[in-house]
């Protein structure tokens, strides 16, 4: 399908810009949605969203991809900067993976208010982003050499930005679309095995030190990180503890044809990013 006009917002973050850099070429008008449009140096133009006042152009737009900003728990404001938008507007909302049986996370929350005003929508759900250690987990490592998280020996689904961002292009695109697509590989790596596999791609020394719950607390409180940070890494890596529920392989083969990136893939491609934050952490030690 070809001469689609469509938003991507968040084009600044790891997603946006793989879904930007998915849609080059494609023949679609594409517009670049930032909280400020005059910071942007990309190819295509640039209008003002910002997703946590429910700011937004009033298009129209055959599509848009929206993620969910960080700090963003009420799905009150996806509301307010849907409502201008014909319902035929389709609609691919970064979500995660379990939110269809997880009704208390906020992408839960936010894809149930885009369901219930009635938009074609496609919710991409991924895995655990393997481009958590190099931005979420980033400071800890260039710090320490090490993650540190009440994770155990929990097994994580990891998936590339590139592939999910790939996927949401797709969504946008495609002449119709499910209205979930799954980002996942249906393999589950804790994150010992997964830093071995990175310490081995990329010349890395990282390791893993698991906590407890409350080790972890005093952990981050004592680096400075906020309660809000603490709450979410907590969320992430203890309540899926409690549950394990079965891995289920997702759709980029289906979608993409081709099968989803690896985790030494990913490691091998990032190699000169992760040897910087080795590298930080030495000049600190």
């Amino acid at each position: 399908m070809t001469g689609r006009r469509l938003l991507v917002t968040g084009a600044t973050g790891n997603v946006g810009r793989e879904v930007l850099a998915a849609l080059a070429g494609s023949g679609h008008e594409v517009v670049a949605g930032l909280r400020d449009p005059a910071r942007w140096d990309g190819d295509c133009p640039a209008v003002t969203v910002d997703l946590a006042t429910g700011a937004g152009p009033d298009g129209p737009f055959d599509a848009m991809f929206l993620m969910r900003p960080p700090q963003l728990a009420d799905p009150a404001p996806f509301r307010a900067f849907l409502n201008r938008y014909d319902r035929a507007t389709r609609i691919v909302f970064l979500s995660v993976a379990g939110a269809e049986r997880k009704s208390y996370l906020p992408h839960a929350k936010i894809e149930a208010v885009i369901s219930e005003m009635g938009f074609a929508h496609c919710l991409v759900r991924p895995g655990y982003f393997m481009e958590n250690l190099t931005t979420t987990l980033a400071g800890e490592l260039s710090r320490s050499g090490k993650i540190v998280l009440p994770a155990g020996s929990l097994g994580f689904d990891w998936v590339s930005a590139r592939d999910v961002g790939a996927a949401a292009a797709w969504a946008m695109t495609a002449q119709t679309a499910p209205e979930a697509v799954r980002v996942t590989t249906g393999t589950g790596v804790g994150f010992a095995e997964a830093l071995e596999i990175v310490n081995r791609a990329a010349g890395t020394t990282f390791r893993y030190d698991p906590k407890s719950v409350l080790g972890f607390v005093r952990h981050a409180r004592r680096n400075g990180e906020a309660w809000p940070f603490i709450a979410v890494m907590l969320m992430l890596h203890t309540l899926p503890r409690l549950t394990r529920e079965t891995m289920q392989a997702g759709d980029v083969g289906e979608v993409l044809g081709r099968a989803p990136e690896t985790l030494p893939e990913w490691a091998a491609r990032n190699a000169d990013g992760l040897r910087a934050l080795q590298a930080d952490q030495r000049r600190g030690a």
